[in-house]
């Protein structure tokens, strides 16, 4: 195996960080658009202060707070569109993945006339130049300041992609731990099932594990389980939030692969239809699933679940504690509990067939049949 890292961002990491944004963004362009959600970090001061610190740094900001949850790909079209024609030369996303994943779509849309869904569909590259990415992490979950991945909704299709590019790594990323202070607990737990199953997705399915990546992850997966927990009881709790800052940051970025073990977030394919047709939380998607789809994989990696069990947990069966876990921080979802419709699973496993190519590298075979029986045994 042939393994490459490359992650040319420039990650500026700890409480207080947030202060570094104007300078940063100053050596990068003069006129910024601020992508971010439709209220919460208007709320909670945060845009403000952003705005003023942008403004004391000459940098001319124009704010976009229209961002949804699970980012529509018509919203991303709109300010790709305010880039191009405002002549904008800096584009920063604050926020959680919605916000950031929107900005990184964004920028590389504002670099030719082509929406979104024409770089998705034909995985085509920029037209033209892309604004430099500034991304400002305030929730601990997605991990997308340190790729090169985002995650896009067609809302009229219930289509819900991926989208990779180069051009998608931002050149600085802020990861301020103060940020998630004002998280609800349900919003942090979703945030923490995230990460884990970032983590335990490529580790269950690896068909060539590697004694260094394992490593990595073990110790990652561990501090997940130790360090959720301690948040939950207490919120404010800042050293426990840097952790799982940390472990965001870390877990969906190319820093797991070093070692050169391999695998795939198969979960994370057939979450997406749920999350795509119903606008649930990705999370919640992902706890009522991990279960089942756990169930389904292990005939083949009895070995990996031991060893995740044993590793990770202290126990010799890592789908029984990882069952046991998710009802410790109250995220044992259903997915009746969630909303979705039982007669339309078989039409939801036939979108993830479709927008989900990787599912061919699980170890068992996830078709649009074995795919409604993990939703089913979800439901």
């Amino acid at each position: 195996m042939i393994t490459t890292f490359y992650l040319p961002t420039r990650i500026i990491f700890g409480c207080g960080s947030l202060a570094c944004l104007g300078a940063e963004a100053a050596k990068l362009g003069h006129r910024a658009l601020l992508v971010t959600g439709t209220s919460s970090m208007r709320r909670r001061g945060v845009l403000d202060r952003v705005v003023n610190d942008l403004r004391s740094c000459h940098v001319e900001t124009l704010v976009f707070d229209r961002v949804s949850p699970n980012p529509r790909a018509a919203t991303v079209d709109e300010g790709a569109t305010i880039v191009r024609e405002s002549g904008l030369d800096l584009v920063i996303g604050l926020g959680g993945g919605s916000a950031m994943d929107a900005a990184k779509g964004i920028a590389l849309a504002s670099s030719g006339g082509q929406p979104i869904w024409h770089y998705i569909e034909t995985g085509t590259e920029a037209e033209g130049p892309v604004p430099p990415l500034i991304l400002v992490a305030t929730v601990a979950a997605s991990g997308s300041e340190a790729n090169n991945g985002a995650v896009i909704t067609n809302q009229p299709r219930h289509e819900k992609r991926v989208l990779n590019s180069a051009h998608l790594f931002p050149r600085v990323s802020i990861v301020d731990p103060e940020l998630t202070l004002g998280l609800p607990a349900r919003t942090t737990a979703q945030g923490g099932v995230d990460i884990f199953c970032h983590l335990v997705e490529p580790y269950l399915t690896a068909d060539n594990p590697s004694p260094l990546t394992d490593g990595i992850v073990e110790a990652a997966l561990r501090l997940v389980v130790d360090y959720l927990p301690r948040v939950l009881k207490k919120l404010d709790n800042i050293e426990a939030r840097s952790q799982l800052c940390w472990l965001s940051t870390i877990a969906c970025s190319q820093v797991t692969s070093l070692g050169g073990g391999d695998g795939a977030m198969t979960l994370h394919g057939i979450e997406h239809p749920l999350s795509g047709y119903y606008d649930i939380a990705h999370g919640d998607g992902l706890a009522a699933l991990l279960p089942a789809w756990m169930r389904y994989t292990l005939p083949l990696r009895r070995p990996r679940f031991g060893s995740l069990g044993k590793n990770v947990f202290g126990q010799p069966d890592g789908l029984l504690a990882t069952e046991q876990w998710l009802e410790s921080i109250g995220m044992r979802l259903r997915l009746r509990g969630l909303g979705i419709e039982e007669e339309c699973l078989k039409e939801l496993a036939d979108n993830a067939v479709t927008t989900a190519p990787w599912l061919k590298m699980h170890p068992r075979r996830l078709d649009s049949a074995a795919i409604t029986q993990i939703y089913r045994d979800s439901y």
